[in-house]
């Protein structure tokens, strides 16, 4: 059809068989045929015979002309769109806890986007219990958390030591935690069991949130260092408690050569920021 459509182009334009004929590289027979062929097709006359020379576009034609030629000029770009492989990019998702998310991840995304300019990456911010979740269940391709987990189904290796600290009112009674399933409230939960601290609870399922409440001089908290405002005070915590392991994990039986790569690089890369 678009070659069709091609000759009656050319045959509009220049009103002559013989004349689209030479410019389409053709016959006039062929030229004659492939216009019958389209009128079979479209179902109405395009071409009026005027003399033996001269042809009439059809009031039919008239419509069509402008239609046809913007149709295959989209079309045209469509197709260049289609060989440019720019254009067609394999989704990679990147389900991270809160830490991972926003102060480690940026400082490799360049790298990654540069090493892997055929995948489309989605990051996703979650608690250390729905990354896992995410990645079990193929909603993601790789995690970041924040606990150690066992599973038969994750992968997980360690990628980054991360300095924890108590920040914010370090004189108040009330202790701002994260939701149960956030690898940071089994931190902070840990930390007050050892010291057998029951202070008043304030809980936010989101570490902005605990920050600005902090900022605010409301409570305390367990954070990482890497989030830590330069007027927010603070002190360091006793050794067994300063620092944490982050892990990357990926599904073991779904993961695929080109996600194992991205895996693999990310593992590296964050290996190379541990200070």
């Amino acid at each position: 059809m678009i070659e069709l459509l091609k000759t009656f182009i050319v045959v509009y334009e220049t009103r002559n068989f013989s004349l689209a004929a030479k410019q389409l590289y053709k016959t006039q027979p062929t030229i004659s045929l492939q216009i019958q062929r389209l009128e079979a097709e479209l179902g109405f006359k395009l071409f009026e015979r005027k003399g033996k020379q001269l042809i009439l576009p059809t009031s039919q034609a008239e419509f069509l002309y402008p239609r046809v030629v913007e149709s295959l000029r989209s079309l045209s770009t469509i197709f260049s769109q289609a060989k440019d492989t720019k254009n067609f990019k394999t989704e990679c998702g990147l389900a991270c806890s809160n830490t991972t998310a926003v102060y480690l991840l940026p400082s490799i995304m360049a790298q990654l986007i540069e090493e892997f300019p055929t995948f489309a990456f989605e990051i996703k911010i979650m608690n250390s219990q729905e990354v896992i979740d995410a990645v079990e269940s193929n909603k993601a391709h790789i995690g970041l958390i924040e606990k150690s987990i066992v599973s038969p189904l994750i992968q997980k290796e360690f990628v980054y030591r991360d300095e924890l600290v108590l920040a914010g009112n370090l004189a108040s009674d009330f202790w701002v935690l994260r939701e149960n399933d956030s690898g940071m409230y089994y931190i902070n939960e840990t930390y007050l069991y050892a010291q057998h601290l029951h202070p008043q609870i304030i809980k936010a399922n989101n570490s902005e949130v605990i920050l600005s409440l902090l900022k605010q001089n409301i409570g305390k908290s367990i954070i990482s260092k890497l989030s830590l405002p330069e007027e927010l005070p603070w002190q360091e915590l006793d050794p067994e408690y300063r620092y944490r392991d982050l892990f990357i994990i990926q599904n073991r039986q779904r993961a695929t050569p080109e996600t194992g790569e991205i895996y693999e690089e990310i593992k590296r890369l964050l290996l190379a920021l541990i200070p």
